[in-house]
Order: structure tokens, then sequence, then C-alpha cells
């Protein structure tokens, strides 16, 4: 099957790690594009330094004007998209009664909510010209419940079965959708969440470069993937949280991420 390619895509989350990267690959690919973020400084050195033109669209997705000024951009047919990348995302770390509850709501807001409004924009006038391609970034965190983490991996849960089930929805209509779940990718999410001193325990063979994760991701978009997971090693651990039992797979995370905890 031709791989697609693309002539104009929307990426939120386009200031840093990975949504960066795929901005920077799509222009290589000569695709045009539209980032969204919150750092409009930020996008307008990035489309700066890009080869192709770069339309800058400073938003917060958490919020509801904000997030309809981007979806009416997803919805355009003048100057459409024809791929709208998903990218943008809050993490946190710690109990939900604890400090990093405060982010509950703006994470539901942005990974949950922001995701199907722009898709359902996106994917009305894709699906009225008959082409076009949803990406959407989920996480390794979506594949079991996750204590200290309950509402990001839920949320990445909802990603996930989302991407599938939209994807079955749009067959025959001529657009995709593609979910791609990495694991721990280098970026700002974990900086920006103050978890620095946490992250850093964890082994070096665990992480993945933005750029290696957005190239990934391109290219299971590019072949009609409908799920996809970077990385080998991540692969077998999501396969593995599939097949093992509800209990079992609970009490081992919780094992984990308590231990975790105690590093904060």
């Amino acid at each position: 099957m031709k791989r697609v390619t693309w002539e104009r895509a929307l990426v939120t989350g386009a200031s840093a790690g990975i949504g960066k990267a795929m901005v920077q690959e799509l222009a290589r690919q000569g695709t045009e594009l539209v980032l969204v973020a919150r750092n409009a400084d930020r996008l307008e050195r990035i489309a700066s330094s890009l080869a192709v033109s770069a339309e800058v669209l400073p938003a917060d997705l958490t919020d509801p004007a904000h997030l309809e000024v981007v979806a009416g951009r997803c919805a355009a047919t003048s100057e459409p998209i024809d791929l709208l990348v998903n990218n943008a995302g809050i993490w946190s770390f710690g109990a939900l009664t604890g400090p990093a509850g405060e982010t509950a709501d703006p994470m539901v807001a942005l990974n949950v909510a922001a995701v199907v409004s722009l898709s359902r924009a996106a994917a009305g006038q894709m699906v009225a010209k008959g082409r076009g391609s949803i990406l959407n970034i989920s996480s390794i965190a979506g594949s079991q419940p996750l204590p200290y983490e309950a509402v990001y991996a839920a949320s990445k849960v909802f990603v996930t079965y989302f991407g599938q089930g939209l994807h079955e929805e749009l067959r025959d209509t001529g657009v995709t959708v593609t979910t791609v779940a990495p694991g721990l990718t280098r970026s700002e999410l974990h900086a920006r969440a103050g978890q620095q001193r946490q992250i850093s325990k964890a082994p070096g063979w665990l992480w993945m470069e933005a750029e290696q994760v957005a190239h990934l991701a391109l290219r299971a978009a590019s072949r009609r993937r409908i799920i996809y997971t970077p990385g080998l090693g991540y692969k077998i651990a999501s396969s593995l949280a599939e097949v093992m039992p509800r209990t079992v797979n609970r009490k081992m995370a919780s094992l984990i991420n308590r231990a975790r905890a105690r590093l904060t």
C-alpha cells in the first residue's frame, strides 16, 4: 500500500518535545504547518526556522475559547489541514488528594476533551473531501491502571480506545486514525511536573529520543497503522499488560509506583 503524504498538518504541543520534532520532520517532507501551543514566542522562532509555510496559532487548549478557535481551524475548508496531530498533553505524578491532584481537571481538558473536539472538527472536513489523517499521541501508561498517575493513565486509556473506535467509524471514508503509545521519551513533560529527581533515577535504556518517537509515529500514520507502540521493549511490555490478569497488573503497577512516590 502506498504511503500517505500530507499537504498541511496541524500539530498541537508544537513548541517542544515530540510535537516540535514532528514539526521539523514534516517540514523536511515539504508539509505546510499550523503550529499550536501556549508559548507564542517559541512558536514564532520555530516557524521562522522552517523552510515551509508555517502558521502560528497560540492557544491554551484547556481554555474553551481557545479550543474553539483551534477547532475552527481544524474544520476550515480554506487552506484545509489533511493531518491533525493531537500531541499536547499534561502529566503529573502524585496522589489525587495531594498537590498533584490540582492538575486533574486541566489534564482531562487537554488529554481527553481537546482530543475529541479537534478530532471531530478535523474529521468533518476530511470526510467531506475523502482524505486525511488523524494522529493521536497516547502513552504506554494507558495499558494499565497506575496509582499516583491515575488520571493520566486513565486519560491515555481513553485516547487509545477513542482512536481505535474512531478509526472504525471512518473506515471507507478515506480518513484514517492512528494512535501511538510511546514509553519514556526525553522532553519537557517531566520537568514541567517538577519530577526531575524521580525521572533521573530511570535507567537510560528505558528512554527514547523525541526525534525517534516522532519519526516512528509519522511513519505509522503514513502507513495507516491503527495502533502502534514505538520500541521493542515497550511493545513487549504493552502486550504483557494486555494478557496479565487485572489483579496482577494492578498490584505490580502499585508496587512500582509506590516505590517511585518515595523518590519525590
